[in-house]
């Protein structure tokens, strides 16, 4: 049974949204989600995300092993996207550190990263 890559991760994403995989992040996040048409799997889903993105989950993902991430992962993912978009945007990395209560240095590892 094959899991998903961070590609796939990504993919799934944009299939429910952001709000139904945070939802799923929030109940499965650091573990395997195991995807299988079994009426227990579609009523958990179901609950979690909705019928239609459950629909959508099955269909594109059923036998596959999801390893979700944790939540607080993704909200680091975005904090660093949006440090990312203020230094583009012309934000001094001193103002970026101070916005998001970093050290200037750590700002500096979050944009060489990038």
């Amino acid at each position: 049974m094959p899991t998903p890559s961070n590609n796939e991760t990504h993919e799934l994403l944009n299939l429910i949204g952001e709000d139904a995989f945070t939802r799923l992040c929030t109940v499965f996040g650091g573990t395997r989600l195991h995807i299988s048409n079994s009426v227990r799997s579609r009523q958990r889903l179901t609950v979690i995300v909705g019928e239609d993105n459950a629909e959508k989950i099955i269909f594109n993902y059923q036998g596959v092993a999801l390893t979700l991430p944790m939540l607080s992962s993704l909200e680091i993912k975005k904090r660093h996207q949006s440090i990312i978009k203020d230094f583009e945007n012309g934000m001094s990395q001193r103002d970026i550190a101070m916005k998001y209560d970093l050290t200037d240095r750590q700002v500096r590892r979050i944009i060489s990263d990038s």
